[in-house]
């Protein structure tokens, strides 16, 4: 086969691929494409037997893989409604349930304490606590010693490096832990009842303590303690 032969057996190809993008081809536009290739073929070099059924193995090819690709994405969206669905329903059960779940979410609920959480991969020689505003200044630095692997607590009382009350509201922690020279793992967290559950386009979250905490970072789910 010539040049012109192989470049029109290649548009063939191409033209039924981009016809499948928009909508499955049908048998009448298939006998459409192949008439109109047998009147441009070149006289001198007419398509053979087997060039014909090579034409018809490709075409067959290329319709079995748009078929395929279009079951694979309607299989793939199919999952993600269920996947969304269980999702949804399971952090709508959530609320009222004692949760723990890994955050630097911090709040402070108006003229109380508010209690920071952590957990040490192991022990540690020295701790240091940080206390953010919602613009990223530092409110309070708490440095304490001596601290056991696992999960630990500091109660912040509320109140700046200057002694003077904070607002009340939303803050973010930030725990550097060492032990000698080397730096343990830390990683802070929140724990008490799922008051809320909200949903947005960054996904699913739950309202803990006064801080919403996405659902993929929950670690824990309890009845709550006291029949509460």
């Amino acid at each position: 086969m010539n040049i012109n032969a192989i470049n029109q057996q290649s548009s063939f190809i191409n033209t039924a691929q981009n016809a499948g993008k928009g909508k499955e081809m049908g048998q009448q536009q298939f006998l459409q494409l192949l008439v109109a290739q047998m009147r441009h073929q070149d006289p001198t070099n007419p398509m053979n037997g087997s060039e014909f059924a090579s034409q018809l193995a490709q075409f067959n090819s290329v319709e079995q893989l748009i078929n395929v690709n279009t079951g694979i994405q309607s299989l793939q969206e199919s999952q993600d409604v269920m996947s969304a669905g269980l999702t949804n329903s399971l952090a709508a059960s959530l609320t009222g349930k004692e949760v723990k779940a890994y955050t630097d979410g911090l709040y402070l609920p108006q003229g109380e304490a508010a209690q920071v959480n952590y957990r040490l991969a192991s022990s540690a020689n020295e701790v240091t606590i940080v206390i953010r505003n919602q613009t990223g200044a530092e409110v309070r630095r708490e440095t304490v010693k001596s601290m056991p692997s696992g999960d630990n607590m500091w109660q912040w009382d509320g109140r700046n490096n200057s002694g003077d009350r904070m607002a009340d509201g939303n803050y973010t922690v930030s725990i550097e832990a060492t032990a000698g020279e080397n730096p343990v793992n830390v990683l802070p967290f929140v724990e008490g009842i799922a008051s809320k559950v909200s949903y947005s386009a960054e996904g699913v979250f739950l309202t803990v303590n006064g801080v919403p905490v996405h659902i993929s970072d929950v670690e824990e789910i309890r009845a709550p303690k006291f029949g509460l």
